[in-house]
């Protein structure tokens, strides 16, 4: 069972309300619940609605969005929500899966029916051997990738976690492989590490992963998927995972927050562990290339990393 924690004086995680009953409302074809149905559920002091920004307090969260968005903040940490929030009658809307899928868990962890201890830690460095991943002038993300997951390794092992790799060294694993490698390793979570890239030069920071809930779409694709993966059996620990981990990076590293997104990634889709995947900042962007190729900053990476697993253990005690 979780103990109610603060994740670095972030998040104070609310108890259960008796006094709301959810009320939900169908529109074309989805099922919403509306942001004072929240607000009275879980405890918040206020919901204020102004020019259609919605802001709920409570002595130590403060949850905030505007209408048509799908960027939630809990406090300081940015969450990309499945679907955009909506109006309706006078009423703001907040879709269901969202809700159970995210808001719930990150606000009531210890009501995580899954979750369990955990003392392994596998480390999925990306890419690797034939695949260089992304290349900038400083070098290939795989070394990048790998030069982090040892730093990680030697962090973590300091915390008394055992610490298993997909690849120790510069070989390609296929994800398959690494899939049916971390299924087979028992009380474990999973972290897949990574460096971004894009076009734009300009994009930068760090985003944090979990896959995607059954039933809507991800941050990288168009449309909505039905089928249930195996991960999606752990997603209310993703989620939490994510919040855990995420949070740490960006206070420790103080970068661009990009957000805690969703996808299908395959590495993530068929994992029956908790699991995520972490991009520690753009390969392409010039700001962060430098960072990236500093020990300095790979440290304070894996510090973040480590300091986040650790909170997210010490919630499941």
């Amino acid at each position: 069972m979780w103990k109610m924690i603060s994740i670095f004086c972030i998040f104070s995680f609310v108890e259960k309300s008796d006094a709301a009953a959810w009320t939900v409302i169908k529109h074309n074809g989805r099922e919403y619940v509306t942001a004072q149905n929240i607000k009275d559920f879980y405890r918040f002091s206020s919901l204020e609605k102004n020019k259609g920004s919605l802001r709920f307090r409570s002595p130590k969260i403060e949850m905030r969005i505007k209408n048509g968005s799908d960027n939630l903040y809990i406090n300081t940490v940015l969450f990309r929500l499945s679907y955009k929030v909506i109006q309706k009658n006078n009423n703001y809307l907040f879709s269901r899966i969202d809700l159970a899928k995210l808001i719930d868990p990150v606000l009531r962890p210890s009501y995580i029916k899954t979750a369990r201890r955990f003392r392994t830690v596998i480390i999925d460095p990306g890419h690797g051997g034939t695949d260089p991943g992304s290349v900038n002038g400083y070098g290939k993300e795989k070394d990048f990738n790998l030069k982090l997951a040892k730093i990680l390794q030697r962090d973590l092992e300091r915390k008394g976690f055992r610490v298993r790799m997909t690849r120790p060294t510069d070989t390609f694993p296929t994800l398959g492989q690494r899939v049916i490698y971390a299924n087979r390793i028992a009380d474990s979570i999973f972290v897949s590490l990574h460096f971004n890239s894009f076009t734009n030069n300009t994009a930068k920071g760090i985003e944090t992963y979990a896959l995607s809930p059954q039933g809507s779409g991800t941050h990288n694709e168009r449309g909505v998927k039905n089928n249930f993966l195996k991960g999606n059996s752990r997603d209310s620990e993703n989620i939490a995972l994510a919040t855990a981990i995420h949070a740490s990076v960006i206070k420790k590293t103080q970068a661009d927050d990009r957000g805690i997104k969703r996808d299908r990634f395959t590495v993530l889709a068929g994992l029956t562990m908790p699991a995520v995947l972490v991009e520690g900042g753009f390969l392409s962007n010039p700001q962060d290339a430098r960072k990236i190729a500093s020990t300095a900053y790979l440290s304070l990476l894996s510090n973040g990393i480590t300091s986040g697993i650790v909170a997210y253990r010490n919630a499941l005690r």
